[in-house]
């Protein structure tokens, strides 16, 4: 149900930010500055009021993080497969360079092999227990919110297994899971930055990908990377549309903020 504000003074586009705080669960209220009155704000108000959302209590941490709501979606685990790990040793185990390893995580990826790194990135995404254990509250909260926001065809959560793209959270026309290779999302977590794609057309990397030819459709595409345990990247929050569209830097931010929340729930399952 969309959330209306009926707020003097308050132009469309600052009521568009409010209604998204409103929407991810934050009281509007609370992000007005005492002088709500005049026309309009600056972009710089927008950007610390959004931000100042994650100054809020983040959530609790939770024991058993595997808990699926009875009325939700199981996510489908890869079939016949186990996640192959690297290492099966706690942080107090193996050699000593083992554990100086293990302690430094992605950022000593540069010392792995590509196959010892992309082990320790599948068991970061296998400790969060966010593959198996069904739809959730709160990221579907958070990714409602990102498709109204952005007026996007679809928005999504997305998990990058060892061979396929899985969502945890997905509203719009996106196949429930998707071969790894073509999964622009597996781009951005091996970048490891925003990924924006104005139009897949006219980038070659993605132009003649079968989810840009075929169904979906898709011509624009912003995701930026989440991370498990250990700083390793586990999945993104993204956007796509099915015609292409610029992404200024201030949508950008909006985009990191509603990300930096999606992180926050990630944090406190681990």
């Amino acid at each position: 149900m969309a959330i209306r504000l009926e707020m003097d003074g308050v132009d469309d586009e600052v009521e568009r930010r409010l209604e998204l705080a409103a929407t991810i669960g934050l009281d509007p209220q609370k992000l007005l500055p005492a002088n709500s009155g005049k026309s309009r704000w600056s972009e710089l108000e927008l950007d610390a009021y959004l931000h100042g959302a994650m100054a809020w209590p983040k959530p609790q941490r939770r024991h058993g993080a595997g808990n699926v709501h009875s009325a939700g979606r199981q996510l489908a685990r890869a079939p016949g497969r186990t996640m192959e790990r690297s290492r099966q040793y706690p942080a107090d185990q193996g050699t000593p360079r083992e554990q100086s390893l293990w302690a430094l995580g992605a950022a000593g990826k540069f010392l792995l092999t590509p196959e010892q790194a992309e082990g320790e990135r599948l068991k970061s995404l296998d400790e969060t227990n966010l593959l198996h254990s069904g739809a959730e509250e709160a990221f579907d909260r958070i990714v409602t919110a990102t498709r109204k926001y952005f007026d996007v065809g679809a928005a999504s959560l997305s998990l990058i297994a060892e061979d396929a793209q899985y969502f945890k959270s997905v509203f719009g026309p996106l196949r429930e899971e998707t071969p790894r290779q073509i999964a622009l999302c597996a781009a951005t977590v091996e970048q490891n930055s925003m990924l924006i794609i104005n139009d897949t057309l006219t980038d070659e990397r993605f132009a003649s990908n079968p989810l840009v030819v075929g169904e979906p459709h898709i011509r624009f595409y912003a995701g930026y990377p989440l991370h498990g345990p250990r700083g390793w990247n586990i999945g993104t929050l993204c956007i796509i549309d099915q015609k292409p569209r610029t992404f200024p830097p201030s949508d950008q931010q909006v985009l990191r903020t509603l990300a930096a929340i999606a992180q926050s729930h990630i944090d406190a399952r681990t």
